[in-house]
């Protein structure tokens, strides 16, 4: 018998059936693993190819208490491989063996990060035959054991197997990494590389993270076996940024559509080798400078001098913004802001069921090497705005202060600001948002809404971001705290919510807080609820979104007795509007501007007829229909344009 037939005979592959009568499967759009009725199988899209591809169960011959979990999809290019509640994603995932003691044949799929749990199968509901792998239960019943049954493997299957055999190390070297790169010379380097992480020690993959970053042969190795994703981008662009970091073209890259891959599935978990070792080595860049921020913007150019303004005037020196789909005109807007190195404009373009801010913060954490530069960086909306105890002169005073304590991420309570009316029509979207709209909405008016965060983190901690808060590798220390220096623990959520950083357990707004200018004014009010919607060039738009729900949640703050005036912000009105002048100074800003507001005018007036020719108002409860009135008053007038 030849070498290679003896490999091959010892490496056996398996589907996975469930005590359900059921088989775990692949979805070939996302690599999500799911849980399959036997008929869901031979399922098919619009085009005629099959959903699911078959989960496969490979176990080596000298490493029996492991199974390592693949797929052959046919294509090219490696997985990535995810389970719900699942902290690693990868080509292969690599899962202890348990024997089941009561069902023999059967075996468990112990999580090697945490071996506390393992991965279950639940029941289908009666909607249809298919649902997601769990891969965090605490105890091992029936639906945590599966029967392997063997399968032939194709010839792909055959080779990788045979690799896995040759160059597999349970706890590999971060020397033994390097030489394997080095040295490799198959097609599955990158699935080699991901089975090893999890057995690995964290302090090996930082390791072979730093030698990536510093040894240009070895990482170009790399470069040479792993296919194209935005990981591999990452690393290229840290290392050419790296080089050279005042004159490197931040923004030549973009985030294009393939950077979904960045916002697919369990967004916690470590995407595999690449992802691993590139977060060490973007761990190890020391900031020169102190404060930025990074914000996803779409039609809401008729604020986006205000906030940028306002930011400069407490302190934050450079802006990460993302935007796509904008019909209001503000990418010419953002194009000059970038042209003038005020912020950096990130294209974002996405498709339907493609969330873009997810896209964003994925390709902001992971593919941008300048927001490395500066120590934190506030994940902020269009609509918030840093405010301050009138102790502390600019953002980065406060940050000096909160530098008592150990911090990788500083949670900061909301504050929602009340509408206003805006009694000059439309003339008064021209004043400053922070001016205008003054009283702050009490706890009562938005339930729990006022234990909401928002984040500030040291960049090269995080591997990605949620609306609210961080997310970091749990195999790293963290420090999370309250902007009082106490530790986020988040243990006290709000009923019938699970543990979640979104919340805070208190208030903790004396030194620094977000004020959320979420309702503005009545026919803000529906713009932004037709720009959530994605209005598009032809005006069509969703009038079901103007039901009592969207009018309760308006009239809730109206009805709000308020918790006074908010003078953090409004004391700071000459710093804002000395930046804002500064700004408009540049004609290629102002005249950017006129056409922001020449467009917000004919597109709020003509959502304004569709409204009337709705009749929304007839839609909503008639108790709740004066919520409408004001648009009357708000309508008139026109937006004024800057004389240049």
């Amino acid at each position: 018998m030849m070498p290679g037939e003896h490999v091959v005979a010892e490496v056996v592959f398996h589907y996975l059936e469930t005590s359900h009568q059921g088989w775990l499967a692949v979805q070939r759009v996302g690599g999500g693993i799911c849980h399959l009725r036997s008929d869901e199988m031979t399922r098919r899209d619009e085009n005629g190819d099959p959903l699911y591809c078959p989960l496969l169960a490979m176990t080596l011959p000298d490493y029996p208490d492991y199974v390592f979990l693949v797929v052959d999809s046919g294509e090219k290019a490696a997985p990535l491989l995810w389970i719900k509640h699942f902290p690693y994603r990868g080509a292969v995932l690599p899962f202890l063996r348990v024997e089941s003691r009561k069902n023999k044949g059967r075996v468990g799929l112990r999580n090697l990060f945490r071996p506390s749990q393992c991965c279950t199968a639940q029941p289908w509901n009666s909607q249809g035959g298919v649902n997601e792998l769990l891969g965090d239960c605490n105890q091992m019943f029936d639906w945590e054991e599966f029967q392997l049954r063997a399968v032939a493997a194709t010839d792909r299957l055959r080779r990788l197997g045979e690799e896995m055999v040759t160059h597999f190390r349970a706890f590999p070297s971060a020397d033994y990494l390097e030489q394997l790169i080095i040295t490799y010379a198959g097609s599955h380097l990158t699935w080699l590389l991901d089975a090893m992480v999890p057995v690995a020690s964290w302090s090996v993959v930082r390791e072979i993270g730093q030698r990536l970053l510093n040894q240009t042969p070895l990482r170009e190795a790399f470069f040479r076996q792993v296919g194209e994703t935005p990981w591999r981008d990452g690393w290229q662009y840290l290392a050419r940024w790296l080089d050279n970091r005042d004159s490197y073209p931040v923004a030549e890259r973009g985030c294009p559509l393939s950077d979904a891959i960045l916002a697919y599935g369990q967004i916690d978990a470590l995407a595999g080798f690449a992802q691993a070792t590139l977060h060490t080595a973007r761990a190890s860049v020391v900031p020169r400078k102190r404060v930025c921020m990074m914000s996803t913007i779409r039609n809401e150019g008729i604020y986006i001098l205000e906030w940028i303004a306002y930011h400069r005037s407490i302190g934050v020196e450079h802006f990460f913004i993302y935007s796509n789909d904008n019909n209001d005109r503000s990418d010419l807007l953002l194009k000059a802001l970038h042209d003038e190195g005020i912020i950096t404009f990130i294209e974002n373009p996405v498709q339907p069921g493609m969330s873009a801010q997810m896209k964003a913060y994925g390709h902001g954490l992971n593919i941008l090497p300048n927001i490395l530069d500066y120590e934190w960086c506030f994940i902020l909306d269009g609509d918030e705005f840093i405010t301050l105890s009138p102790s502390y002169r600019t953002v980065g005073e406060y940050l000096e202060s909160a530098s008592r304590w150990e911090s990788d991420a500083i949670a900061v309570n909301w504050k929602f600001v009340a509408s206003e009316v805006n009694q000059d029509g439309l003339a008064d979207l021209t004043k400053p948002l922070t001016q205008r709209n003054r009283s702050i909405v009490s706890r009562g008016g938005i339930g729990e809404g006022w234990r909401l965060v928002k984040s500030a983190v040291r960049p090269g901690r995080a591997i990605h971001s949620r609306p609210h808060h961080p997310i970091w590798v749990q195999a790293e220390k963290f420090a999370y705290r309250l902007s009082d220096g106490s530790i986020h623990s988040y243990r006290n959520p709000p009923p019938g919510i699970g543990a979640d950083p979104a919340f805070a357990d208190y208030d903790s707004c004396a030194d620094i807080y977000i004020s959320h200018y979420y309702y503005k004014s009545i026919i803000e009010w529906v713009w932004k609820y037709a720009r959530n919607s994605g209005l598009d060039g032809a005006m069509s738009f969703g009038v079901e979104r103007y039901a009592d729900y969207w009018a309760n949640a308006f009239i809730c703050q109206l009805n709000d007795p308020y918790d006074g005036e908010n003078e953090n912000i409004l004391i700071r009105l000459d710093g804002l509007l000395e930046e804002m002048a500064s700004l408009r100074r540049i004609t290629a800003v102002a005249q950017a501007e006129n056409i922001v507001r020449e467009a917000w005018q004919e597109r709020l007036l003509a959502l304004l007829d569709m409204i009337e020719e709705a009749d929304v108002a007839s839609r909503l409860k008639e108790e709740w229909r004066y919520v409408l009135d004001p648009l009357v008053e708000e309508r008139c007038g026109s937006i004024p344009l800057h004389q240049i």
